[in-house]
């Protein structure tokens, strides 16, 4: 969930977190809008999950391309007007 010029963006992510709890979406909310910070949480099994997507992401990449396949990397993590333009442009 994202503010940006007024406006409200949602992820997929953010659909499914309002389903599972409409609580967390207030509190998503509360953040996207400034009145609340993100709790920050260190989890190392998260960190360590997030490597190994990473790492089978990088081989999968690796795979296409060895099998002839082109494909647009769009660096980031979060949506902006660059990285709309860039998906737009890649399609």
């Amino acid at each position: 969930m994202k503010m940006s010029k007024g406006k409200l963006s949602l992820s997929a992510s953010d659909l499914v977190g309002y389903l599972n709890c409409s609580h967390l979406s207030a509190l998503d909310l509360e953040v996207a809008g400034g009145a609340r910070e993100k709790p920050k949480h260190y989890d190392p099994l998260l960190e360590l999950l997030k490597e190994r997507g990473n790492l089978h992401e990088k081989a999968y990449l690796d795979h296409l391309q060895k099998g002839g396949y082109e494909y647009v990397s769009i660096d980031g993590v979060d949506i902006s007007e660059d990285s709309v333009k860039a998906t737009l442009a890649a399609m």
